[in-house]
């Protein structure tokens, strides 16, 4: 399409912006221009340009290293659209490219608790991203996560909030205790999401120190036989993770485990006995070995990546 001379800013962000939408690559070239138009004092201007930008990010993440601080300023802009467009071409960004937010964590951090729970829910998607990638980075935003793991009004906020956490405390996991009580609840709330990443949290704790969540046995006995499907799956592999470390502190788990290698959900029964068969080859005495479950795991043991056959020709 041939680019529009003369025309005011408006007119120009919005050409720019169908050049991204149909040519993302080919807009990358305004990528400055589409920044500075973020300061426009139209609002549509401003919206088209953050949206010239998110559709950029989707194929050309690295592109908009240098528009992040114009983004996040955007952030707390007063026109609802541009705001959240700004958002969306933030998370669009660290999906594809979360090391170009090395130097503005401190920055973003404070926009966890802004007013707008749209814009909450992006940026708590950002640090999500960017904690998987490597969780360091978003030490400096710790504070504003444990907060955001209770938030009152969007699901989306608490779910991207504690799975940065749990990969946080993967190796830092003095930053989690604090919000242990509330994974806890979180791992109870109705949306599967949530869950699995409070379930994920609690895992990762406790394997640095099962002392430290008290409640992880009967919790994760609980959800490996009653929650819904996604649940009970993440349940199965938490207790493994736990158990290969510390099989005493998780013996009602364990046990409920036996019965979950039983579920009519494949792929629960798998992970199951994923997990029982890595804990119990790992500590031969720690679980007994009915002839019921003994047959149920030979019958998976194609199925599953685990030591089943040395584990059950060991033991007879």
């Amino acid at each position: 399409m041939g680019l529009l001379s003369g025309s005011d800013d408006t007119d120009r962000a919005e050409e720019l912006c169908e050049l991204a939408r149909e040519e993302p690559a080919g807009a990358v070239a305004h990528a400055e221009e589409l920044c500075d138009l973020l300061g426009a004092g139209d609002a549509t201007t401003r919206t088209s340009a953050a949206d010239a930008l998110y559709h950029i990010a989707g194929t050309e993440p690295t592109a908009l290293a240098d528009c992040l601080d114009a983004l996040i300023t955007q952030l707390s802009d007063d026109d609802a659209s541009a705001r959240r467009r700004a958002a969306d071409a933030l998370a669009a960004t660290a999906d594809g490219a979360p090391r170009t937010y090395s130097a503005w964590v401190e920055s973003l951090a404070p926009f966890l608790s802004t007013t707008d729970p749209y814009v909450r829910a992006a940026v708590a998607a950002v640090f999500a991203r960017l904690a998987a990638a490597g969780p360091s980075t978003v030490l400096d935003a710790a504070e504003g996560l444990r907060d955001a793991t209770t938030d009152e009004e969007e699901w989306d906020v608490r779910t991207f909030a504690t799975g940065a956490l749990a990969d946080v405390a993967t190796r830092y996991p003095e930053e989690v205790l604090p919000v242990v009580d509330d994974a806890v609840a979180n791992a109870r709330e109705p949306v599967p999401a949530l869950q699995t990443a409070a379930i994920d949290l609690l895992a990762a704790v406790a394997v640095n120190d099962p002392a430290t969540v008290p409640e992880v046995d009967d919790l994760f006995a609980e959800l490996v036989l009653d929650a819904p499907t996604s649940q009970r799956r993440a349940a199965a592999y938490a207790i493994g993770r736990v158990g290969v470390d510390h099989p005493d502190r998780i013996p009602e788990a364990l046990t409920a485990l036996t019965t979950a290698i039983g579920d009519d959900d494949d792929r629960v029964s798998r992970a199951a006995a994923t997990a029982f068969v890595t804990v119990a080859a790992e500590y031969p005495g720690s679980v007994t070995i009915s002839e019921g479950l003994r047959q149920r795991l030979w019958w998976l043991a194609d199925d599953i990546d685990a030591p089943v056959e040395q584990l059950l020709e060991g033991d007879e």
